[in-house]
């Protein structure tokens, strides 16, 4: 049995972990197919996806989501059950797009998988995680016994000793579906395997001189001083002009490329309490105080709370330290009696009606206290000397100041050693001994941890407990505040489709209207992707019907403001950015100036560790750097580090420049890998850059197909 139980753990999780895709095996039962879509489509042949008119049908789409939720409900990994549905449906919604596109792709390179190629996989070199449903506790894996289950499932029954033959039989049925899930995952992984070889061979960038030299840079390593003349350094005004913006647009504008995008105007109605909603709070509040002003004595208010702290489901705390209870609390509570009761009081969020229910000390103590560190560094006795030194020079009135100067936990040591509150079993032992041992305002130590030695000061020490229970009030939005907000957002949805101005509209019902920046396809506007898919599919001027949005604070009412189609940006679109651009490129040109006036300062030393005067504000910094853009201090930058590389050693270079200003480079040391060294890891490096330049095929596949998105038609939000 212990072959069979593993055989059991043949499942779409194992296939998970593995799988590049989740392939699905089952078609939808028949008792759906008469059913229609809510615009008069036929399930069995509506499609929540097209792309480059290929359909991605709903039957499909909501099968495979079944079967996810009720693979992730009797997963034994997810004890708690607990699935977000919605989650579960984005994750399948990208899995079958990218089935589609793959395929696609493949076709694109002729590249087709047989069902032989496969089934050689399966049998002559079958994946781990299916070897390791065979492998015994010796480590063996059990080749015959696999090909046996493997070309006929059926023999499992005999393996499965007493047990009733309908339940062998569902066992049986569910290793036969396990297994087609194996081929379809072993399917999808060669194809992206072969697509990925053969895009590296097609653009023939994975070339041992490149690999290498790939390898040299990432290992490469630098000791440099450098001065760094940035552009935030450039105080003279510069300035670019409309000519100027034009002729680098009318030069560049093929890179300047966009997206089909659209802009659209939003009216916003606050779902928010009305008068009406207010007054029912404050008509519960005034109830509950007339009641308690009713009675004379602390057992009857007590009495009536108890009522209404179950009629309006209040909340009773658990016992607290002072310290952790809320301070507007404690001041009401301070000097109050056990079970009395005050209220009404107004905070900022809403008003509350509080009872002391108790009052207790001594169940549980918190130190307060301060400590300065000194670390073993290797020399236990060492460091032991020099903190008894510490001990003897310290008193309560330098206490923070030696903490700041001498401890090695920066942490506290910034705040003067201090801890704050802690109770026991949360400082190691020793720690913990000697800061409930001592006395309030003493100094103890040196104390040994495994982090050295503890000079420690207890500041204070408390076990003041109380607990107690509230009720608050505060207006809600009512189901029909909320639906009259719904009614005025569709009536200004009419107006706007009749004719009315957005604008105009919104200054008339005095609500917000604002419109958005240009949004893509890929994004979703407001939270929501049905919103983004109700706006691309619409055409300009067109309303979007009202919808609730961030988490129901709002609901907004669309209209389509402006839809820029794909190709080139107009000049008037990328104004902005183009001057930008231009400043930079100014600014650059004046670092470029002022860097030539620093060097001709250091150029006369041998290194800038001589250099004695500097102009002001200039300064020489060193650094550790990899040719990876890092530079401490530095705003990334790769061409500065690739000059790091390529610069004379041992010398002052003249100023080079870089993506964020011009720098002044002393090597100081540098280390490169050999070419041989390289070499070893060139087969590694190989596949890695083969995966990557997939990727980006891949992408920039997906990105120029055309994917129509159809859920709306289907669901309320994704």
């Amino acid at each position: 049995m212990g072959t069979i139980s593993k055989i059991r753990q043949i499942s779409p999780y194992v296939i998970a972990g593995f799988a590049i895709l989740f392939i699905t095996f089952m078609v939808l039962s028949d008792n759906i197919s008469n059913l229609t879509t809510s615009g008069g489509e036929s399930v069995q042949t509506a499609a929540v996806c097209e792309i480059n008119g290929e359909k991605i049908y709903y039957k499909d789409y909501e099968k495979r989501v079944r079967d996810r939720i009720e693979q992730i409900r009797n997963d034994p990994q997810n004890p708690s059950n607990e699935i977000d549905e919605q989650n579960v449906r984005n994750q399948i919604w990208d899995e079958m797009t990218r089935e589609v596109l793959l395929k696609q792709a493949g076709k694109h390179f002729g590249i087709i998988i047989t069902d032989d190629e496969i089934l050689d996989i399966l049998l002559e070199n079958p994946p781990d995680f299916m070897k390791s449903q065979f492998t015994g506790e010796d480590g063996v894996f059990n080749r015959q016994l696999y090909l046996e289950v493997i070309t006929n499932p059926d023999v499992i029954m005999n393996l499965l000793g007493e047990m009733e033959y309908e339940e062998k039989q569902k066992y049986i049925s569910d290793f036969r579906k396990h297994l087609v899930l194996v081929t379809e995952v072993l399917r999808q992984q060669r194809l992206s395997e072969t697509m990925s070889n053969t895009i590296s061979v097609a653009y023939a960038v994975s070339s041992p001189s490149h690999i290498v030299r790939k390898f040299i840079d990432d290992n490469s390593t630098a000791s440099v001083n450098y001065i760094f003349v940035g552009l935030n350094t450039i105080n003279d005004s510069v300035t670019v002009t409309d000519e100027e913006i034009k002729n680098y647009y009318d030069k560049n504008k093929e890179y300047y490329k966009v997206k089909n995008q659209r802009k659209v105007k939003t009216l916003t109605f606050h779902i928010t309490p009305s008068a009406e909603d207010s007054a029912r709070a404050n008509k519960r509040i005034e109830r509950i105080r007339e009641e308690l002003a009713s009675v004379n004595t602390v057992e009857q208010r007590d009495s009536i709370f108890s009522i209404k702290l179950n009629e309006y489901t209040g909340t009773e705390t658990e016992w607290q330290l002072l310290q952790d209870v809320n301070p507007q609390v404690i001041s009401l509570l301070g000097n109050a009696s056990k079970g009395e009761v005050l209220g009404p009081i107004q905070s900022y969020d809403a008003t509350y009606f509080y009872r002391l229910d108790g009052r207790r000390s001594g169940e549980q103590e918190v130190v307060k206290a301060s400590h300065i560190l000194i670390s073993f560094n290797n020399n236990k006795d060492s460091a032991r000397a020099y903190a008894a030194k510490l001990m003897k020079e310290i008193n309560n009135g330098n206490f923070a100041e030696y903490a700041k100067k001498y401890s090695e936990d920066k942490g506290s040591g910034s705040q003067g050693g201090d801890l704050g509150y802690f109770g026991k079993g949360r400082m190691v032992p020793e720690f913990e001994k000697a800061a409930f041992g001592a006395k309030v305002g003493s100094i103890v130590g040196p104390i040994e941890t495994q982090f050295g030695y503890h000079i420690i000061k207890v500041v204070d020490r408390k076990s003041e407990e109380i607990k107690y229970s509230f009720i608050s009030f505060k207006p809600t939005v009512s189901i029909a505040t909320k639906n009259k907000i719904k009614r005025d957002a569709f009536a200004a949805m009419k107006q706007i489709e009749e004719g009315m101005d957005i604008d105009t509209l919104a200054s008339k019902l005095g609500v917000p209207c604002s419109e958005s920046p240009l949004l893509s396809r890929e994004r979703p506007y407001q939270g929501s992707m049905f919103l983004t898919n109700k706006i691309f599919n619409a055409k300009l001027g067109d309303v979007i019907e009202p919808r609730e949005v961030a988490n129901g604070n709002y609901v907004v009412v669309l209209q389509v403001s402006h839809i820029r189609k794909a190709g080139i940006a107009s000049l008037e679109d990328v104004s902005d950015q183009i001057k930008s651009k231009l400043i930079r490129i100014k600014k650059l040109d004046l670092a470029k100036l002022k860097a030539g006036q620093i060097y001709n300062v250091v150029k006369k030393y041998t290194s800038l560790n001589e250099v004695v005067e500097l102009p002001e504000g200039v300064k020489i910094e060193t650094a550790e750097v990899k040719n990876n853009g890092v530079i401490a201090g530095v705003p990334a930058d790769f061409a500065a580090t690739s000059h790091i590389f390529n610069l004379p050693t041992n010398k002052i270079n003249s100023p080079v420049r870089g993506e964020q200003g011009y720098f002044i480079f002393e090597i100081k040391s540098r280390e490169i890998p050999t070419a041989d060294r390289a070499k070893d890891a060139e087969d590694v490096s190989k596949a890695h850059y083969a995966r990557g330049l997939f990727d980006t095929w891949f992408n920039k596949f997906k990105e120029d197909s055309k994917i129509i998105d159809h859920r709306s038609k289907f669901y309320a939000e994704y």
